[in-house]
C-alpha cells in the first residue's frame, strides 16, 4: 500500500471495527491502550499546542489566535476513533471557528500531515491524553 494511502486505510479500519464490535470504556475499538502522560509530551514535542489550547491547563500557550480548543465538558465528548481521525486526517472536518473563507476557497486544514510521522503507538498516546482532557456533561459557559 502506497504511504498516501495509508490514512485512508487506517480510519477506514477504524470505523469498520466501530461498526463491527462496541467498544469497551475508554478504548477505541482499533487502537491500543495508550499513555496519556506519554501523549502530553508528544503533544508539546509536536508542537500541537502552538495551535491548540486544551482544558486543564499544563501546556505552553497558545501562539495562534484564536487557538482551536480541545478538552472540557460536553455532551457528547469525541471518541476514540474521532480523535484518532482528527489527528491523521484532520480535512476531514473543521473545528468550530475555522475560518469559512479558507473553507470556501478549499483550503485545507493548516494541520500538518502527521500520517507519514506517527506510528500507531503514538497515536494511540496522543489520543489517551486528549480524551483524558474530556468531561461529559453541560458544556461551561463561553468564554470571555
Amino acid at each position: 500500500m502506497t504511504r498516501h494511502l495509508a490514512p485512508f486505510a487506517i480510519a477506514l479500519a477504524l470505523a469498520a471495527a466501530a461498526s463491527c464490535r462496541q467498544a469497551s470504556p475508554g478504548r477505541g475499538a482499533g487502537l491500543p491502550p495508550g499513555d496519556p502522560e506519554a501523549g502530553r509530551r508528544a503533544f508539546v514535542e509536536l508542537q500541537c499546542h502552538t495551535c491548540h489550547e486544551v482544558a486543564g491547563g499544563g501546556l505552553p500557550a497558545a501562539s495562534v489566535v484564536p487557538a482551536v480548543g480541545l478538552g472540557g465538558r460536553t455532551l457528547l465528548p469525541p471518541s476514540r476513533e474521532r480523535l484518532a481521525q482528527d489527528i491523521l486526517l484532520p480535512s476531514s472536518h473543521f473545528a468550530e471557528g475555522y475560518p469559512a473563507s479558507q473553507i470556501m476557497q478549499g483550503d485545507a486544514s493548516r494541520m500538518p500531515d502527521y500520517s507519514k510521522v506517527l506510528d500507531d503507538k503514538q497515536v494511540a498516546d496522543l489520543v489517551a491524553f486528549l480524551a483524558s482532557r474530556y468531561q461529559r456533561g453541560l458544556p461551561s459557559p463561553t468564554r470571555q
